[in-house]
């Protein structure tokens, strides 16, 4: 479960900006939070909304960043090994040189000079197993300048440090003693690093948080299938039974493969008076079926798993009845039990209603007067009398007339609007 995660210096951010998933103390929905073993009441879904170029995509792309940048030499290095069984008795130092810089971009803020020179940085708060792990990353380019990693057992005060890094030197707990870092590509997460030549309990848990986050992304139109295949045949019946409580007549999938085990067609079946119902090829069905018979899969195997999903523009080609439907998954304990979470951006304003969200889960991101993305709460925004937003208002109402700041016409901050974080 993730408590918080903050970013600066990153696309449209310069200053740090901060999704936290900590619930605050109102009184709605407070049967839907998920409660974590050192009391803290947790937020299941956080959803982002904001004119396009206002920083929603980045919100979440910054997630995905720090992930890439901690998963991707355990990859490169996983694949090495599959090609080259003699890669495992190499030194370190010649298989660093086999690994490309952790670094893939430069994620600087681009509208000042300061900024270039200046190291982009992630912090980000997760329970797993009983222990709460903060981990904090800083690169410029190539080269990671600072990382850390924390570790505090829930329910206990004291935290402990497994390791730090900086300018000065690398700091390494008792238990990672003897760790061979002298030679260590500075361009790699310490995280990573460790993670290939070491199996520690307090490592493979940061590890597994980032390789269990789900980010779906449908920009591409060969998702769709691809996620379908590579899960219906093992949970059909469940997943099936989720989408005709959402009132899709679909009663059952039929996947052909050829002689080579290719997958040549899919197809749907519906229910109509023939008994038999008639099947329709995959790609023959609406672009919204499509998403929702295709992401639900994915979904309910990582709620299963108590997952955490980071998901751009949720609502595109999805029908308002059915977004709702997704975001009750995470929102009802009773479909929830593990607490998986769900970050996700929508432009969909029927959802956004204190019939569907508490106001800490609703946020808005937008560009200041200084041409930069900031990021706020609805429960942290103040209105220009001084107000907050109270729970019985028509959120979509206020926000479509900018009274909330980030004006769904214009990419600009409104001047008059005050928000709590700045």
């Amino acid at each position: 479960m993730i408590y918080e995660f903050s970013f600066s210096n990153f696309r449209s951010y310069r200053s740090e900006a901060t999704i936290d998933f900590s619930a605050k103390p109102i009184t709605e929905f407070q049967n839907s939070l998920i409660h974590a073993g050192d009391g803290t009441s947790l937020l299941p879904v956080c959803a982002v909304y904001g004119p396009n170029g206002g920083g929603k995509s980045s919100a979440l792309m910054a997630v995905k960043a720090l992930r890439d940048i901690i998963i991707e030499p355990l990859i490169q290095m996983a694949f090495m090994k599959s090609k080259n069984e003699k890669l495992l008795d190499s030194p370190i130092e010649e298989l660093q040189e086999s690994l490309k810089a952790g670094i893939r971009e430069e994620y600087y803020y681009k509208w000042d000079d300061d900024s270039h020179g200046k190291p982009t940085k992630f912090s980000i708060l997760f329970g797993i197993n009983n222990k709460k792990y903060r981990y904090e990353l800083a690169v410029i380019k190539d080269s990671v300048t600072e990382e850390n990693l924390f570790m505090e057992m829930l329910g206990k005060d004291e935290v402990l440090s497994v390791f730090e890094r900086d300018e000065r030197g690398i700091y390494l707990s008792e238990e990672l003693e003897g760790i061979d870092i002298e030679k260590m590509n500075e361009g790699l997460p310490l995280l990573s690093y460790i993670s290939l030549f070491k199996d520690l309990e307090v490592i493979d848990d940061a590890v597994r948080f980032f390789l269990n986050l789900q980010i779906i992304n449908f920009d591409k139109p060969s998702q769709d299938r691809r996620i379908l295949v590579a899960t219906i045949e093992n949970d059909k019946r469940r997943i099936l039974n989720v989408l005709q409580s959402m009132g899709i007549d679909i009663c059952d999938i039929r996947i052909e493969y050829d002689n080579d085990g290719k997958v040549t067609e899919i197809y749907t079946r519906h229910t109509i008076a023939d008994e038999r119902g008639k099947e329709l090829k995959f790609h023959e069905e609406s672009s919204g079926t499509r998403k929702v018979f295709s992401i639900m899969p994915v979904i309910l195997r990582g709620i299963d798993k108590g997952n955490l999903f980071i998901i751009d523009e949720l609502d595109a080609k999805l029908h308002p009845a059915l977004l709702k439907r997704i975001i009750e998954l995470f929102t009802d304990p009773e479909t929830n039990p593990a607490g998986a979470q769900m970050l996700f951006t929508s432009h969909d304003l029927t959802t956004m209603s204190n019939e569907v969200f508490r106001r800490d889960e609703i946020w808005f991101s937008a560009i200041n007067g200084y041409n930069e993305s900031v990021l706020y709460s609805l429960v942290d925004f103040k209105k220009e009398n001084g107000d907050k937003p109270r729970k019985d208002e028509n959120y979509n109402k206020q926000y479509l007339e900018g009274r909330y700041g980030a004006d769904p016409y214009m990419k600009i901050l409104k001047n008059w609007e005050v928000v709590s974080c700045h």
